[in-house]
């Protein structure tokens, strides 16, 4: 008889292997497939906050049941791998998969992420976790058992920095956020997401009048910004085919950190194309704080760090981080040492927000540079000296 059983066994079909995925996807979609506005939200479930970003997720969602749409996506940040950490994304990825992830990032709020990680080494402590999750242990086994959420989760973390290549800053800080093309970080608090929802119509307005429309003329400058007024930090050089100035009157000006995210997504996109010049106006404390640091940061060939700083909201100043602390003690530094005279030259006086090729824009207008830039190329014609009022002289 035993010989027989050996027999049908040894005949039976083996099991198929397990077929992981093998392209990123989304760890849980919020709201309509098909809503005009798509947030791609990446944020690590073990770190502090996780809980509040989720729920102001799908409280956005709820508010525009319509109109957005919201893919969550668990990553691991491009730091130093950790495995306990890992265990609780892992954790997190199989409550995701059976509907759990609220009650899953309350558990983990609750009894904090290390006490996560060590109970999921345990059997027994981890089927006590399942009434928590309003799930029977065995459900709960089961989706911890299932063995894809390590690929899943390493698929989402390089998405991640595949995002960061493009990004304004080269990369990617969680939260991090995506609309369209435009990728941004944000607090845990979500400060930054809503404003830019509220703009993301306006700039999918720009984006199709500029590909339904022939191009347009380009506007007319103003002399006066023809030249680009001395001083400042610039990053690419003068004689690139464009330049945009952004003159602020501090470093928390709006007009630097609603501007210049745009500018250096697009530097790191199209190189060699834009000039970006940032110039401090006024003579407020903010302003010669400002002008001190720009002049500093050029004379020590860390412009490019600066201008980074400045494109972030004024949260990323006011509770800075180690590097960023360092970088402005190593600016204010060489601004005492070589840059005392820091007021606004006499007589001298900018006019406020951004120039492009000296054509005033808002940063809403600044959202959309490629296709702001393209019909500056083509908008030459050869008669415009002759039949449009007010063009430049040659």
């Amino acid at each position: 008889m035993s010989a027989l059983l050996l027999a049908a066994v040894l005949a039976a079909p083996a099991a198929a292997p397990r077929q992981c995925p093998d392209r990123a996807v989304a760890t849980l979609e919020l709201g309509r497939d098909d809503a005009p506005t798509r947030l791609h939200a990446f944020f690590d479930p073990a770190a502090g906050g996780a809980l509040g970003i989720f729920a102001e997720l799908r409280r956005m969602v709820a508010e525009r049941p319509d109109e957005l749409g919201i893919s969550v996506w668990l990553v691991r940040p491009l730091a130093a791998f950790d495995p306990r950490m890992d265990r609780v994304r892992r954790f997190a990825w199989a409550a995701a998969r059976t509907d759990r992830l609220d009650d899953a990032l309350t558990v983990i709020a609750r009894l904090g992420a290390d006490q996560i990680a060590a109970t999921l080494l345990d059997g027994d402590r981890t089927r006590a976790l399942a009434p928590s999750l309003h799930l029977a242990p065995a459900v709960l086994a089961d989706a911890l058992a299932e063995g894809c959420d390590r690929t899943r989760l390493d698929l989402a973390s390089a998405q991640v920095a595949r995002l960061g290549r493009g990004a304004t800053l080269g990369l990617v800080r969680l939260p991090a956020f995506a609309i369209g093309g435009f990728v941004f970080d944000d607090t845990p608090g979500l400060e930054r997401v809503r404003p830019e929802l509220g703009r993301e119509p306006v700039r999918r307005s720009l984006r199709w009048r500029a590909a339904m429309s022939p191009a347009a003329p380009a506007p007319v400058r103003v002399d006066r910004m023809r030249t680009p007024p001395p001083g400042g930090l610039v990053l690419g050089g003068l004689g690139l085919p464009h330049h945009l100035a952004v003159m602020g009157q501090g470093e928390d000006d709006p007009t630097l950190f609603l501007s210049l995210p745009r500018a250096l997504q697009y530097r790191s996109e199209h190189p060699g194309r834009l000039a970006v010049h940032i110039l401090a106006r006024g003579n407020g404390f903010g302003a010669n704080v400002l002008r001190a640091r720009l002049c500093a940061a050029a004379r020590l060939g860390r412009e490019l760090d600066y201008a980074r700083l400045l494109a972030g909201p004024p949260d990323a100043r006011r509770d800075p981080d180690a590097a960023t602390i360092e970088l402005l003690k190593l600016l204010d530094a060489e601004a005492d040492a070589r840059c005392g005279d820091t007021g606004q030259p006499e007589g001298e006086v900018l006019p406020e927000g951004a120039w492009l090729d000296g054509v005033p824009r808002s940063p809403t207008e600044l959202d959309d540079l490629s296709n702001l830039l393209r019909p500056a190329a083509a908008g030459t014609r050869p008669l415009d000296g002759f039949l449009r009022p007010g063009a430049a002289e040659p």
